[in-house]
This record gives structure tokens, C-alpha cells and sequence, in this order.
């Protein structure tokens, strides 16, 4: 089962796309230096780094924009005003 704002991995538009992307940018060199100061023997903030790293990739996933809250908002507005020709039965 999946979190609730966790959406489907095929169903990404491209400003989804670029938005992950623009976070795997940031996200490579802060890894990049955790893993080069755990490599140096500073284990407990090079670590720190690359799970900060990983939560700025998996929270453009988990977590919902501003848009979203708006879309969901508005579809469940239409859908209690506007009924479906089956909903009516």
C-alpha cells in the first residue's frame, strides 16, 4: 500500500519530471560530500549528508505541492456538484 500522497510513478507529467530532476541535481553533490566525509572517517555527518540527500529526492515524491492540494480540491468540488448520468440511479 502506498502513502497517500505518494502518486504512481507512471502517471508523471513533465513539470513532475523536471521538479524530480531539478532535486536529483541538488541532491547528487550533497550526497557526493556526505559520502566523501564518511570516507574520511566522519562517519556520523557524512551520513547525515546522504540521508538529507535521499529526503530531498523521496520528499519531492511523498510530499504534496501547493497545486496538488488545489486540483484535489477542486475535482472533489466538481465531483459533489456535477453528477456522473450513472451516479444518478
Amino acid at each position: 500500500m502506498r502513502p497517500p500522497g505518494l502518486r504512481p510513478s507512471m502517471s508523471r507529467g513533465v513539470i513532475d519530471l523536471l521538479g524530480l530532476a531539478g532535486s536529483v541535481v541538488f541532491a547528487i553533490p550533497v550526497a557526493f560530500f556526505g559520502l566523501l566525509r564518511m570516507m574520511d572517517g566522519d562517519l556520523l555527518v557524512g551520513a547525515g549528508f546522504v540521508v538529507f540527500a535521499a529526503v530531498m529526492v523521496v520528499g519531492m515524491e511523498i510530499y504534496t505541492s501547493p497545486t496538488d492540494v488545489a486540483g484535489n480540491v477542486l475535482s472533489r468540488a466538481v465531483g459533489k456538484i456535477a453528477k456522473r448520468p450513472d451516479d444518478e440511479e
